[in-house]
């Protein structure tokens, strides 16, 4: 009844290419300086933020992985070929970003992804290192920071948290140190 001709949000669901409220093929411009799809599932382990601080929870592989600096990162699973390329290894503190901002988490090195794909499941808490005008750092993983600020359609909305263009990045320890230096707040 509502909008039956919208191109971007029909009312049965298929494969939209792009639309006019944003671009996130591996096809465009974009995916030359972003070339992998980010795709954000619920968690199986909480409910957006809700139980993350259920501390038995973080051993298991998928739910947290801890960083080389002791902090329980959200995991970021990465295929062994994208992460071979990027000399990123299970466990390394990685940094997922766009022009949008970046998000830290901890890689995931898995078969159980296809390459040119990344995931990091959505809604967890925010752990701001910096939120500025020019730059957006967070090691809580919350990537709806990162994902597209348009909706799913300019008829209704909806966020559009899976299915956008990132690239990743091994971060290392002078990285680290220089956003301690800078933030310190933040540690």
């Amino acid at each position: 009844d509502h909008f039956p001709d919208d191109e971007e949000r029909p009312p049965s669901p298929k494969w939209i290419e792009r639309g006019p409220s944003h671009d996130e093929r591996l096809s465009s411009e974009r995916a030359k300086k972003y070339p992998l799809l980010m795709v954000s599932n619920h968690p199986k382990w909480r409910t957006h933020a809700q139980n993350d601080d259920i501390c038995w929870q973080r051993e298991i592989r998928t739910c947290n992985v801890k960083g080389w600096d002791g902090y329980m990162y959200e995991p970021i699973w990465i295929n062994p070929q994208d992460a071979e390329t990027r000399d990123i290894k299970e466990g390394d503190i990685v940094r997922l970003f766009n022009e949008r901002g970046s998000v830290l988490g901890g890689a995931l090195v898995w078969e159980r992804i296809m390459p040119g794909v990344v995931s990091q499941d959505h809604g967890a808490r925010l752990d701001m290192v910096v939120a500025g005008p020019e730059e957006y750092i967070d090691r809580g993983g919350a990537n709806n920071l990162i994902s597209p600020e348009n909706g799913t359609s300019q008829n209704c909305w909806g966020m559009a948290t899976s299915g956008y263009l990132v690239n990743i990045e091994k971060v290392a320890m002078a990285q680290m140190e220089e956003w301690r230096e800078k933030y310190p707040e933040a540690f």
